[in-house]
């Protein structure tokens, strides 16, 4: 009996790795799809905004009086893409239902717009607009439209609090006007599975929410939006469940439908993201965390950059350890080789210098990241900045990764062929001069993208007579310009301006003084008239 169940055990252990192995390759092939669906982005957009020119095109030739159903489809199309658009919209229909005199258009246009708020997550103004909303009057398709709006509105702000008792009360009334909802929806329905299901996700029912959902998943003639929507609920509740291959799958889909539908106002790729970042899947949750960020900057969603922009940090942060663990094992493997060969000696001078700089560096970065968190209220802005120069630093980077494992490729070929006196004359400092040189003009043409007009701004401080050649060409500052660039970005201290110039301190605040007393303005004034450039 002992014998047979020591082979029972054995073959469970020996088989374990292969539903491990068969578990990642399911969720795997869900996100190669998710990748080759996200390459067809500016594809699936197109035909949506195909669809808005269309449905714009079919107003011009209706009556006033008929315009109110092609308006709402214009809303839908909208509603989970462009806030403002979507919200001007709305607006459009409440103004239109008003004129028509028509009960139920009106209760539809304050719904929509109630839809627009909370999906912006101004769920006071929300819930405003539910409280203007009369049901006198109106059939049965007026009614199922506000009760459904009602739930989502109450379900979306127990999410937010979080807080008990408060998100219990949520639940509860969200439940109520769920069970009045389903008094008008025909059991069985699409409509009605997704009520019941999201009620009892929300009641912490998971089992049977996720029959429900699948059984919804299952039916004909559900659009890409719906089917993003209980995807994520789907990897949502297996999230809950800690069944995290399950969840990465859903999770997946949702991404994928939400891409299809050139949906903006999602959380399944930043959930998503989230998830590969605990797998350790750094460089794919890098980009999907930029994705979502960027779908949240164009619908308009100010709760959801906010969400962005937390996890953001985190994952950079990581990625930069990736890195540094990289570089560390080069400069190991160099050090490793001086010990033996005296004439490498300048080789690993010169390595260990660069890793001091590269800590230099990180601290510098991490620097940077604390004030960024510190200056969140200036977060249209820094925004702005950030995207800029996360796609720069990630082109460069990756460029410098390719130099050091170039150098070390070198470095171990010489070795290897013992030219010695070759890998001497191989480590020039012109190149590192090269190199700053490069990193300046990166720096020129990035700031002057997000501020275009510096130039023109900063020569006007200064009287005709004393004006010089600004720049040496038309992506190009002066060293001078350089200071006061990196003062407009928030860099006031002269010590980290000295670090990134290659200058003393004393050189700079020389510059500074020098710049200011040339100034057509009052010395004091000069640097805030900087920071309103």
């Amino acid at each position: 009996m002992n014998t047979k169940k020591r082979l029972y055990l054995f073959i469970i252990l020996l088989t374990l790795p292969l539903f491990c192995v068969a578990s990642h390759e399911n969720w795997e092939k869900q996100l190669d799809e998710l990748d080759n669906s996200l390459g067809q982005r500016k594809y699936y957009e197109d035909q949506k905004l195909k669809r808005i020119k269309q449905l714009k095109k079919q107003l011009v030739s209706l009556p006033p009086s008929k315009q109110f159903d092609i308006n709402r489809k214009l809303f839908k199309e909208y509603s989970s893409y462009q806030y403002d658009s979507a919200y001007n919209c709305a607006h459009h229909l409440i103004d239109e239902a008003i004129k028509l005199k028509n009960r139920d258009y009106e209760v539809e246009a304050r719904c929509d717009l109630v839809f627009c708020l909370l999906s912006a997550g101004l769920y006071t103004e929300a819930f405003n607009e539910l409280r203007e909303i009369r049901m006198e009057g109106t059939t049965t398709t007026a009614r199922k439209l506000y009760f459904t709006m009602a739930s989502r509105l109450y379900y979306d702000v127990s999410d937010y609090t979080r807080t008990e008792p408060y998100q219990s009360r949520y639940v509860k009334q969200a439940g109520v006007y769920t069970d009045s909802l389903l008094h008008y929806l025909p059991k069985g329905s699409p409509d009605w599975l997704y009520a019941v299901g999201m009620r009892d996700m929300k009641e912490r029912r998971y089992e049977a929410c996720l029959d429900t959902f699948k059984e919804f998943l299952e039916k004909k003639g559900v659009d890409v939006h719906q089917k993003a929507i209980v995807n994520s609920c789907v990897g949502w509740v297996y999230l809950y469940l800690k069944d995290n291959d399950q969840a990465m799958k859903y999770l997946a889909l949702a991404a994928i439908y939400d891409n299809k539908g050139a949906i903006r106002e999602t959380t399944a790729l930043c959930t998503l993201a989230n998830l590969l970042y605990k797998e350790g899947e750094i460089q794919r949750a890098t980009e999907y965390v930029r994705q979502s960020l960027a779908n949240a900057n164009f619908y308009g969603a100010r709760q959801r950059v906010i969400e962005v922009s937390g996890i953001l940090p985190i994952i950079e942060q990581d990625r930069f350890k990736i890195i540094q663990g990289q570089r560390n094992a080069i400069a190991v493997a160099a050090i490793i080789s001086v010990l033996f060969v005296i004439g490498l000696l300048m080789g690993w001078w010169f390595i260990r210098r660069q890793m001091k700089k590269l800590k230099k560096a990180q601290q510098t970065i991490a620097n940077r990241n604390k004030e960024l968190e510190a200056k969140n209220h200036q977060l249209e802005e820094v925004n702005n900045i950030k995207d800029e120069y996360i796609g720069r630093s990630f082109y460069i980077n990756s460029e410098y990764i390719n130099k050091v494992e170039k150098l070390y490729r070198t470095i171990d070929r010489k070795i290897a062929m013992r030219r010695y006196e070759e890998l001497r004359s191989s480590l020039k400092e012109s190149e590192l001069v090269a190199e700053r040189k490069s990193m300046f003009a990166d720096f020129d043409e990035t700031f002057l993208k997000l501020f275009p007009h510096f130039i023109e701004k900063y020569g006007k401080l200064f009287d005709e007579n004393d004006q010089k050649v600004l720049s040496d060409g038309p992506k190009q500052l002066t060293t001078e310009m350089r200071i006061f660039a990196l003062i407009r970005l928030g860099i006031n201290d002269s010590e980290r301006i000295a670090t990134f110039l290659n200058y003393s301190v004393h050189t700079i605040n020389t510059y500074k003084t020098r710049v200011k007393n040339r100034s057509r303005v009052e010395n004091d004034q000069f640097e805030q008239l900087i920071m309103d450039i």
